[in-house]
């Protein structure tokens, strides 16, 4: 019975201590000193951006898990895809003001196993973008910056 009551408190105080992203106000960020190199080598499926970038963000919340980055790549309908390896988000910012560097795979790359489906929507040649993203929920986000579209090598 006690164990009962142990398991009962600590999922009360889980459910207690979730975040309510609702609460914080809508940040806004800008990007700088975007710089790009592409690793590609398509015999092999590899490609990869490697970016480093400046960014600033107004009205920041201190919450550790509120903002990300990605790279986000347009497709032929206007829509665009990312994805990365791996559970964690690749790009965590935890600072108002800073610099980030990330090696971030295209979906041309074989680590992610894009579908077919994916690969065939990609726009070519390749564009993309560096967003910063805020966390609206749990699942969602909206990205509060982005840089200039980026025209990548591959035709």
């Amino acid at each position: 019975m006690k164990k009962i009551s142990i398991l009962t408190m600590l999922l009360a105080l889980s459910g207690c201590t979730a975040t309510n992203y609702a609460d914080f106000e809508i940040s806004n960020a800008a990007l700088s000193n975007v710089n790009v190199k592409e690793t590609v080598d398509l015999a092999e499926r590899v490609h990869v951006v490697n970016i480093s970038f400046d960014y600033t963000i107004q009205h920041y919340n201190p919450d550790p898990s509120l903002y990300t980055c990605s790279v986000l790549f347009t497709t032929t309908d206007g829509r665009w895809v990312t994805s990365h390896t791996g559970k964690k988000e690749p790009c965590k910012i935890t600072n108002a003001v800073g610099n980030i560097q990330v090696n971030w795979p295209t979906p041309l790359d074989k680590s992610l196993k894009s579908s077919t489906e994916v690969l065939s929507k990609i726009k070519y040649p390749i564009e993309y973008f560096v967003a910063i993203h805020q966390k609206t929920g749990s699942n969602s986000s909206r990205v509060i910056g982005q840089s200039d579209t980026i025209f990548g090598k591959i035709n």
